[in-house]
């Protein structure tokens, strides 16, 4: 009787704990119906369901990263079509490969973004590095080519003006001047040529044959290429020098 006089002096607010405490009192003493209920709310996601959650930020990702590439690509094709020293052959290969690497990234977008789990979508912005190198090769090729393309116009019009300055040297051999420094300065500027030519060629022919499967395999191998060119540019500089004294010893003559 005291119990339940004590129960009825309790204020109404009190009612309120006591119907708290009671899933506490009926789960220390062992209810299964409620531990199971207690249970089940706080039970944490999967891993499955917590790593699937993560689908949507890696195809935006992996989106950005592709639309990045095609906006160097589109702008390495105005660079091309406006390239006025690259060989009609060079200028179409490279045209071709920035084309089809377009091609392919926009077709890898589309797969990507229908991708329904994780793992496809790693595996396709994965690809995204492996199977174009777009900043790795493609984009430092179309420089190189570029360069050796030039300096091949240049090495060209040396070759042409030194064979009309040997023609006056020898003219004026002939004639009894003394052309021992001429022919001396002539000597180093076909040196200086052949050197630059050796190396222009040589990048043009290698390097413009390279895909991201060999990239892939040796991650060195573009590794010196703008050293050799600006060995390539320097004894250009050194012949063109030799080709003004030249010119400027037969007018002394």
């Amino acid at each position: 009787m005291k119990f339940i006089h004590t129960i009825r002096s309790l204020k109404p607010q009190t009612y309120g704990l006591l119907s708290l405490a009671v899933p506490v009192i009926a789960i220390a003493a062992g209810s299964p119906l409620l531990a199971n209920a207690v249970t089940a709310s706080t039970t944490t996601p999967t891993t499955a369901t917590t790593s699937q959650s993560r689908l949507p930020i890696i195809i935006t990702k992996g989106d950005q990263e592709i639309t990045r590439r095609l906006t160097t690509l589109n702008t390495l094709t105005a660079k091309i079509n406006a390239a006025t020293k690259l060989t009609a052959s060079d200028k179409t290969t490279l045209s071709n490969e920035v084309s089809s690497t377009i091609t392919g990234l926009t077709t890898l977008k589309a797969q990507l973004d229908a991708e329904t789990t994780v793992a496809a979508a790693k595996t396709d912005v994965a690809n995204i590095y492996s199977e174009y190198r777009v900043y790795a090769l493609v984009a430092p090729k179309i420089g190189l080519i570029k360069v050796a393309d030039d300096q091949q116009v240049v090495e060209a019009k040396l070759t042409a003006l030194s064979v009309k300055l040997q023609a006056r040297i020898t003219a004026d051999q002939t004639a009894g001047k003394d052309v021992t420094t001429l022919q001396a300065d002539l000597a180093d500027l076909n040196a200086k040529v052949s050197a630059s030519q050796t190396i222009s060629s040589n990048m043009e022919s290698t390097v413009i044959s390279l895909q991201p499967s060999d990239y892939n395999s040796d991650h060195t191998l573009l590794t010196g290429d703008s050293a050799q060119l600006k060995t390539a540019h320097a004894d250009n500089t050194v012949a063109v020098t030799d080709a003004k004294n030249v010119i400027a010893g037969l007018k002394s003559l």
